[in-house]
């Protein structure tokens, strides 16, 4: 049998054809495509790249204004300095990453290398200051102020320090140290999220403000660097200058604030707190704000204990960081007079005053002041348990009796229904009170031309609601583990009640609290120095609240363009004017004869009348806060002492010191009158 022959398959020769050209057009239409996007659709992007390949920028930093107080003393200003500098990208392609060269510039500089080593490393998530935060691509400086013959054993063995330089510099100095340093600030390195911010104008040698009126007038302080843009030749040669733009040098800003109150106010409160140190009383902090209640200028503002902002030129050292942030440091980065929260004590009451009124009271009445009363199976103490018999609002300031103004509040409390919140038949909650104390600045932003300020609180019925939501876990969870880490087994025993009566029921507003706050006490209430200092400024002007201001104009370094900060306001207290006034005869008398009357002993009242209010607040675990509060004719005074006793004691003396200072009471006046001409000459 014969086999069957297989059949060959075999393809078509003109199939093969057309599946090549299909594959050539293909080919040929991703590259027309691709040409076509190069060439249309992202000519600008590569053009700008071609641009690039030869052309150079030089940048010239635009030199940084200076800041000068109300008369013109500079206060920050720039002087030319030997920098030592870094360049990271170099160090890295050393074979040791720069290790040995680090070990011969420490030797140089008198320095440990580690401390170069931690100057130079990058700021992260994981990595805090001191570290660098600028751009990873700028020499970084590390020494300043280095001596000539240092900077020439740099800079004439190159090849022993590879990757650093010495050259001169603008560094920013603040001549008087201390003085005003949470005002001013301080600058460091731009960062490299501002660099590349496309709307900030940055560049990458820019020296930029990091805290205070540096921080808040950095665009106008900085100005702008001068670029100059060089044409290159493939071998980075340069073959001629395509464009110059000269720097504009940044603005001067001119404070209101006076540097001769701001050094009175400063050394002050240092001596109040060695003072009450030496009456055994664990003083470290204090703070003050004088302020011009006509303009809401900020005329001086310190807080103790205080920084030198030098330490952060050229880079913080590790040593000087940990100083100003370790644990026993005491926070002096922090302005108590604007960044931190208090109870005001007393120095509330004319609020209170005010509030008692809208809600009824009678301002010509008389009211009983026992020494204590009982609301609820709570007992409301006068100021060590006096009584002080029936007495008018006017003598309930001047004495300052507590519990006339713990039952002004406890009635208000009651007439917003309570524990029931208003809920139910009951009217929704007028809360006279906390929305007074919100119309006199409290719990608010003042506005103040400074950056991280607290706004302190005012909680109102919905508030206590809301932080109960997010907080009830935390409460529940407390009441079952206490608090295992703390020291104190009574403490810990206190809080963990605490935290259990607010798992069950701290939805509700609590009577007790509600009536703490008519006398500036409690959890429902806490304000920093400057916000009470605006509040008694309206008191004083009639009732209007200013957003507060410490710079009050930029001028150019050549003095010929001048723009003025004015006053801004933020609200006005709906208060009626008569009541104002009988606010302001009562504090009036709080000087002559009531609490303060010690501490005022022989000062001419008669021909410089102040009108304050001392107050003391009790604070759980800690000695009192001692408050005054005060204005003259000009100028508002508020000075607060934590962990020192009464106001009157303490806070009231430090507030007469700086009066005696600006009208020149047993010495020269320092500012009789504000000054509102602009210096015409900035002292170097």
């Amino acid at each position: 049998m014969s086999a069957i022959p297989t059949r060959r398959y075999r393809s078509h020769p003109r199939l093969r054809l057309n599946l090549l050209r299909v594959i050539v057009l293909a080919a040929l239409g991703v590259l027309l495509l691709r040409l076509w996007s190069l060439q249309v659709l992202e000519h600008g992007r590569y053009q700008v790249a071609a641009e690039g390949n030869r052309v150079r920028q030089v940048v010239s930093p635009a030199p940084r204004g200076a800041i000068v107080d109300d008369r013109g003393n500079a206060l920050a200003v720039n002087r030319t300095a030997l920098v030592i500098t870094i360049d990271r990208s170099v160090l890295a392609r050393q074979a040791d990453s720069g290790r040995g060269v680090y070990t011969r510039l420490a030797k140089v500089l008198h320095k440990s290398a580690t401390e170069l080593i931690i100057k130079t490393r990058l700021c992260t998530r994981h990595i805090s200051k001191p570290c660098w935060n600028g751009s990873p691509y700028q020499p970084i400086p590390v020494a300043t102020d280095v001596a000539p013959p240092v900077a020439l054993a740099i800079i004439e063995h190159p090849e022993r320090f590879p990757g650093v330089s010495a050259d001169t510099q603008a560094v920013r100095v603040y001549p008087h140290g201390t003085l005003a340093a949470h005002e001013l600030g301080y600058t460091g390195p731009v960062s490299q999220a501002q660099l590349t911010d496309k709307n900030g104008g940055y560049t990458a040698n820019d020296t930029v403000g990091l805290a205070g009126i540096e921080s808040t007038y950095d665009k106008a302080l900085r100005g702008t660097a001068g670029v100059k843009k060089l044409a290159v030749d493939r071998f980075g040669r340069v073959s001629g200058e395509l464009s110059a733009a000269a720097a504009k040098p940044g603005d001067n800003v001119v404070l209101a604030l006076d540097g001769g109150v701001q050094n009175l106010l400063e050394q002050s409160l240092v001596a109040a707190l060695a003072n009450a140190q030496k009456h055994g009383k664990p003083a470290t902090t204090g703070s003050g704000v004088v302020l011009d209640w006509h303009t809401g200028q900020v005329v001086a503002m310190a807080s103790v204990p205080t920084y030198d902002p030098s330490v952060f030129t050229g880079g913080i050292s590790s040593a000087n960081y940990a100083a100003l942030t370790g644990p026993s440091s005491n926070d002096p980065l922090i302005s108590r007079a604007f960044q931190s929260t208090l109870a005001p004590g007393s120095t509330f009451k004319p609020v209170s005053l005010s509030s008692a009124v809208a809600s009824g009271a009678d301002l010509n009445g008389n009211y009983a002041c026992p020494g204590a009363i009982q609301i609820g199976n709570q007992i409301f103490h006068n100021f060590e348990g006096e009584s002080g018999g029936f007495m008018s609002l006017h003598e309930a300031i001047v004495m300052s009796c507590d519990v006339i103004f713990d039952q002004f509040a406890y009635n208000d409390w009651l007439s917003d229904g309570g524990l029931r919140n208003g809920s139910g038949p009951y009217a929704p909650p007028a809360e006279i009170f906390t929305k007074m104390a919100k119309s006199y600045g409290f719990g608010r932003d003042t506005g103040i031309d400074l950056p991280a300020e607290s706004s302190g609180w005012v909680i109102d019925r919905v508030t206590q609601q809301n932080i109960w939501k997010q907080m009830k876990t935390t409460y529940c969870a407390r009441a079952k583990t206490g608090y295992p880490n703390d020291p104190d087994p009574a403490h810990a025993a206190l809080l963990q009640r605490y935290a259990s009566e607010a798992c069950t029921d701290g939805y509700l507003y609590n009577g007790g609290a509600a009536t703490m706050f008519g006398i500036g006490q409690g959890q429902y209430l806490s304000v920093s120095p400057l916000q009470l200092a605006l509040a008694y400024a309206a008191v004083a002007n009639g009732g209007t609240v200013f957003h507060p201001r410490v710079a009050k104009a930029l001028v150019s370094q050549d003095g010929k363009q001048v723009t003025k900060i004015g006053p801004a306001v933020a609200s006005h207290v709906p208060v009626n004017p008569d009541v104002l006034q009988y606010i302001r005869d009562a504090m009036l008398d709080v000087t002559r004869r009531g609490t303060a009357s010690g501490a005022f002993a022989g000062f001419p009242l008669n021909q410089i009348p102040i009108a304050g209010k001392t107050g003391t607040a009790e604070v759980e675990g800690h000695n009192d806060t001692s408050w005054f509060a005060s204005f003259s004719s000009q100028y508002v005074v508020v000075i607060s002492l934590p962990n020192t006793g009464q106001g009157a004691l303490f806070a009231a003396p430090v507030a007469r010191q700086v009066y005696e200072g600006i009208y020149g009471v047993n010495r020269p006046a320092l500012l009789p009158t504000p000054v509102t001409a602009l210096p015409k000459v900035i002292k170097p």
